[in-house]
């Protein structure tokens, strides 16, 4: 979900009232060191994203309340059979939800945040990383700065490289 006109601090203030509610199972913000001013600060990736996981109808209802009337659905275009063109409601599926979360819960250095969406959501060589800390990951490999990379993206929405993966530890899955 999108949080209309935030910042770090009331995208963050968003998701502890939803960590309290029990109609929501999960939220999950993406965040990583910045710099802010001189310092170095553990910011949100992009101030006003937050995943919640929770029914339709209860999100409906929650952002519908007082605190919540800043949270909006992020709509993306779907294609009906008979050629038409609407807009619904995005979801992402769990198992990917769970990697993008494993590679970026922590803050590792080598995972860096993809500014150039279009690249990283394009189609490419799907793998499954089968050693080290990320083993299980399921993601796009992709040529960065000329090192190859396991990407997860998110579609259109946000994407995380995971650089400096021996390629023994891939295990090619097929096109995407």
């Amino acid at each position: 979900m999108r949080v209309s006109y935030s910042s770090a601090p009331r995208l963050l203030r968003l998701k502890e009232l939803l960590d309290e509610r029990s109609d929501v199972l999960d939220t999950y913000v993406a965040m990583h060191y910045a710099k802010v001013g001189n310092q170095m600060k553990f910011t949100p990736v992009i101030s006003n994203l937050i995943f919640v996981r929770a029914t339709y109808t209860n999100l409906t209802d929650i952002k519908n309340t007082g605190e919540f009337l800043p949270l909006r659905f992020i709509m993306h275009p779907v294609m009906e059979e008979n050629g038409w063109v609407h807009r619904e409601a995005m979801y992402i599926k769990d198992a990917l939800m769970n990697d993008f979360i494993r590679v970026t819960s922590e803050a590792n250095d080598k995972v860096i945040f993809l500014d150039n969406l279009e690249f990283a959501c394009r189609p490419g060589q799907r793998v499954q990383i089968t050693q080290g800390a990320f083993a299980g990951v399921k993601g796009v490999i992709k040529r960065i700065q000329g090192n190859v990379c396991v990407v997860v993206p998110i579609e259109n929405t946000i994407a995380a490289a995971i650089t400096g993966l021996p390629r023994k530890y891939l295990c090619y899955l097929g096109e995407s």
